[in-house]
């Protein structure tokens, strides 16, 4: 028998008849059996913090939604997983996506619901599949009955995660982001002025937590984890070390532990230079990898959880690519209905870029970046700008010399660095296949199309977890390739770009 309140098994369950094998009594049964009064109080109790990024109180958000006085109320699983560096909520549907669909199940018996949606990606097909195939299978069980079930499949776009703006793509067919002061607690789906339909949006993991505290009540969730953050987590750990993937840990884990007992440390020979918490907080560096993997510890040093997605570079990055990757990431994924954010990171993204123009680098270039990215939380819809604000600045400040190294030598060989966002994980290789896309995708949302090569093929241009190429390379190979660039004193892709152009 699997633990209580440890979401992943061994190896994928099967069946739902094998999940209830290893998870009885069904959580579904004994909350149908109680009061949504009471299962609201335990999961006060059990002090469950939502896993989507932000750590609201779970208990507090589903009793609002609970005692709202309209009528019509629904509940959202958020499985979009939008966070770069994050893979968990993908892993776990592919391992138990059963625990998920029960808490589904459990959250519309407590607020009242007859509507419930499953958001996704559209892209995200082998979980889409997984979660049509339990829900047929829970639904002949009778699990559903009474409720009408809908699965959205949506668009790559950063904010479509975004709770507002989730909902916002369920009514409109467009991920953008409400006012603020619209919550979905408060304004939910398909609102008219007598019938705001507030709206429950949880993540797939928080959900997967609930069945468990049904189950064993809080005081047993509670004695995992911390004071602050109790539980088990699922960690996303990725970039440069020897065992990337998902660990399932308790919360308060040291981040060191995490990087070097759970995913075997860095390259041989390389040490870890920082360690980015997805990109909504501000850098991890080596002198604080003893923080407990909490939501409050991280936030003491200025960084955060999150969807805790750890992704970590060694002593070969670059600081500056890194930030020039993230802050075009922002501005490419800023919806532009608050100027001040697309404007801002326009400016961060252009000023860190010119760092590696020797035509258009200058001194002021960091403080212009800084500036932009500073002025972009502004009236803003969403926390994206409020990311961005953290991080960039964290980059610069904490790497200074770095950013001025680059300006007296802007033409100084570096390797680009890809923004974290992943499309696949293999589990055997222990590897995650990157978006190759974003490298070609505007501001506008729109994408530019593949750049042709001399000779007649298309190069796509992103790096893969290993290197600089936009295919899967043995781990020997790339290493002889980077090698070769450093001695050349050439950027990896440009070497790469020659050689085939020597073959053709």
């Amino acid at each position: 028998m699997k633990p209580e309140h440890w979401l992943l098994p061994g190896k994928p369950y099967a069946t739902y008849q094998q999940y209830l094998a290893e998870n009885r009594p069904s959580a579904v049964a004994a909350a149908l059996a109680r009061e949504p009064a009471e299962i609201v109080a335990e999961l006060t109790r059990s002090g469950l913090r939502g896993r989507g990024g932000s750590g609201l109180a779970t208990g507090l958000k589903w009793r609002a939604v609970a005692e709202h006085p309209a009528s019509t109320r629904v509940v959202v699983m958020n499985a979009t997983e939008a966070e770069p560096g994050t893979f968990k909520d993908r892993y776990l549907i592919r391992y138990n996506p059963y625990a998920a669909l029960e808490g589904l199940r459990i959250a519309a018996h407590v607020v009242g619901a007859r509507d419930v949606y499953i958001a996704s990606r559209a892209r995200f097909r082998a979980e889409l599949e997984r979660l049509r195939d339990a829900l047929r299978e829970l639904t002949a069980d009778g699990l559903f009955d009474g409720l009408r079930v809908s699965v959205v499949e949506g668009p790559s776009e950063y904010l479509f995660g975004e709770e507002k703006a989730l909902l916002h793509y369920i009514e409109e067919g467009q991920p953008l982001p409400r006012d603020v002061h619209q919550t979905p607690t408060e304004r939910g789906l398909f609102a008219s002025a007598g019938s705001p339909n507030p709206a429950l949006v949880q993540n797939v993991e928080t959900l997967a937590r609930v069945p468990g505290i049904v189950r064993s009540g809080a005081e047993s969730f509670r004695a995992l984890g911390t004071s602050d953050t109790a539980g088990t987590i699922l960690f996303t750990v990725s970039g440069d070390v020897a065992r990337p993937g998902v660990y399932e840990l308790e919360a308060g884990t040291p981040i060191r532990s995490l990087l070097y007992a759970a995913a075997g440390g860095p390259r041989p020979w390389r040490r870890l230079k920082l360690v980015l918490a997805g990109v909504s907080a501000g850098v991890i560096t080596p002198d604080r990898f003893d923080t407990p993997a909490d939501f409050g510890s991280l936030a003491l040093i200025g960084s955060g959880l999150g969807s805790a997605g750890f992704v970590a570079y060694d002593d070969t990055r670059s600081v500056p690519r890194i930030a020039s990757a993230l802050a075009r990431f922002f501005y490419v994924e800023s919806c532009n209905q608050c100027p001040s954010c697309k404007q801002g990171f326009r400016l961060a993204s252009s000023a860190i870029d010119e760092l590696f123009d020797p035509a258009k680098a200058s001194a002021d270039d960091p403080e212009r970046a800084l500036y932009g990215a500073r002025s972009a939380p502004h009236a803003n819809r969403c926390l994206l700008p409020v990311q961005g604000a953290a991080v960039i600045p964290s980059l610069i400040s904490r790497f200074r010399g770095e950013f001025e190294a680059r300006y007296r030598d802007p033409a100084a060989s570096t390797e680009v660095v890809p923004v974290p966002l992943f499309t696949d994980f293999h589990e055997a290789a222990r590897t995650f296949d990157l978006d190759e896309s974003f490298a070609r995708k505007r501001p506008d949302w729109t994408y530019a199309p593949p750049v042709p090569h001399a000779s007649g093929g298309v190069a796509a241009r992103t790096e893969a977890v290993s290197g600089a190429l936009g295919v899967r390379l043995a781990p020997d190979l790339a290493e002889l390739l980077r090698k070769r660039a450093e001695q050349e004193g050439v950027d990896l892709d440009r070497l790469v770009d020659r050689l085939l152009r020597e073959r053709t």
